[in-house]
C-alpha cells in the first residue's frame, strides 16, 4: 500500500495547492499492474485523505477533484513508535487523607441533616 499511496502522491502533485480534477483511468495508469482496480484506488485515496497529503472535495462517477497538500511518507515513524513502550503518564497524586475527610464530612452532614429534619417533624 506504501508503494500505491507514494505513486499516487507523485501523480497528484501535478495539481500542488489547487483542486485538480482527476479520472479513474489517468489514477489507474499510475498503480502497479497487479493492483488496478477501483477498490485499490478508493483505499489509497482514503489514506492519504485520512492522512493529510490530499484533500478529496468529491468523487462522482470516474471522476475526483483533489487538492494536493504535501508528500507522501511512509509511516516507518508509526512502526518504529509501536515497538517502543509508551511514556509513562504523571497521575495528580490525591493523598488518602482527602478521603477520610470527605467521609467524615458526609457522616456528619447527613447525621445534622437527619436531626435538623426529625425536629421540624416533632416541633
Amino acid at each position: 500500500m506504501e508503494e500505491i499511496c507514494g505513486a499516487l502522491s507523485n501523480k497528484l502533485s501535478e495539481a500542488a495547492g489547487v483542486y485538480a480534477v482527476f479520472y479513474e483511468d489517468e489514477l489507474l495508469d499510475v498503480l502497479p499492474e497487479d493492483a488496478r482496480n477501483r477498490e485499490t484506488l478508493e483505499a489509497a485515496l482514503k489514506k492519504l485523505n485520512n492522512g493529510g497529503y490530499i484533500d478529496v472535495k468529491y468523487a462522482r462517477g470516474s471522476a475526483f477533484c483533489l487538492s494536493y497538500l504535501r508528500p507522501f511518507e511512509a509511516e516507518t515513524r508509526d512502526k518504529q513508535a509501536v515497538n517502543e513502550p509508551p511514556a509513562p503518564t504523571a497521575k495528580a497524586a490525591v493523598p488518602k487523607k482527602i478521603y477520610a475527610l470527605v467521609a467524615v464530612c458526609s457522616f456528619f452532614g447527613a447525621l445534622a441533616g437527619g436531626l435538623i429534619a426529625l425536629l421540624g417533624a416533632v416541633v
